[in-house]
């Protein structure tokens, strides 16, 4: 078991993760083992499952479980083997082993894992629907002021400001890590008595800091239902990586996920789950957090960051759940 949980913790966050090999083509390099092929140095990225392979301008961007980020192999007979594996896990949603060029988002290399692994990876990442809403929390905020005092005390919670506790929530970092970001809010909703649901949106997604632009495969926020001043209940989204001046509509928040200042950009599909849904893949999929461990742990990782940069995102590999 403690192998496969050292698996899982590579398989959630599909970031490095040091592998052992007798290989004579590794080397230990400044104390993490590297792989070279063709005199290119590889860096171990642990075993993932990916979720999504679209064929652009000659390369293959590749989405994994988690991760927000765009992974990219170029096409051509060197890689041809490669791609057929990703397809295949892909179209199965089951892991494979991957290697990157580098300090970059580039696939260098791809191996199969074991059968046994395969079917730990299925039992996590499952099709199984939880119970999300607690019926001790109210799934309606009243009334207009209270959704905008809810709003700041997320807002206030922001990496960078006086007013947030440890872990802050990393809203000007907006590379990755939406996953945690959104179930951080929604414990704080939760803390004060109400629920919420999520919104995941899928597709080749661009979105602008007003100073860099950032690229996505998914992103997802809290959706909360509160009454209008007619006591009519709306729904609005709250995600002050994008919209810092408060709550938005969903159309509003979808558009700025495909923000063509930033290169072209479209949704091609999204959906409301509960809100104690930590990722859910579009094949529906899905992956809990019910602790937090997972949340804390990225959102800590990722504290100090800000912009648009470093990509790929720093190594949480040592996040569990």
């Amino acid at each position: 078991m403690k192998n496969f949980f050292l698996s899982m913790m590579a398989f959630v966050t599909i970031l490095s993760f040091n592998a052992c090999s007798d290989s004579k083509d590794s080397q230990e390099v400044n104390g993490q083992e590297k792989t070279t092929l063709k005199n290119v140095s590889l860096k171990d990225f642990g075993k993932s499952v990916p979720v999504g392979i679209e064929e652009e301008n000659g390369i293959f961007k590749v989405s994994f479980i988690l991760s927000a980020q765009f992974y990219e192999i170029k096409s051509g007979k060197e890689n041809a083997e490669y791609i057929g594996m990703i397809r295949e896990a892909v179209k199965n949603e089951t892991p494979i082993h991957i290697f990157l060029k580098g300090n970059t988002n580039e696939i260098g290399k791809v191996e199969s894992v074991s059968l046994e692994d395969t079917r730990y990876f299925k039992s996590i990442l499952t099709k199984e629907v939880r119970g999300g809403q607690t019926n001790k929390l109210a799934s309606v905020i009243p009334d207009v002021a209270t959704l905008n005092s809810l709003f700041n005390q997320i807002k206030n919670q922001s990496c960078g400001t006086s007013t947030a506790s440890s872990p802050c929530i990393t809203f000007r970092y907006p590379v990755d890590g939406c996953y945690a970001r959104a179930h951080k809010m929604r414990q704080i909703l939760m803390n004060n008595g109400y629920d919420c649901e999520k919104q995941f949106v899928y597709g080749n997604l661009r979105a602008t800091t007003g100073t860099c632009c950032v690229s996505w495969n998914y992103h997802v926020a809290i959706l909360v239902s509160y009454k209008n001043a007619s006591g009519v209940t709306e729904k609005r989204i709250i995600d002050p990586s994008l919209f810092s001046s408060g709550p938005v509509t969903d159309t509003a928040w979808r558009n700025a996920c495909i923000n063509t200042s930033c290169g072209s950009a479209s949704v091609s599909s999204y959906t409301n789950t509960a809100g104690n849904v930590y990722y859910r893949s579009p094949s529906n999929s899905y992956l809990y957090d019910n602790n937090l461990i997972n949340t804390n742990c990225v959102l800590t990782k990722f504290s100090s960051l800000s912009g648009c940069s470093p990509t790929p995102a720093p190594d949480v590999s040592s996040c569990g759940f």
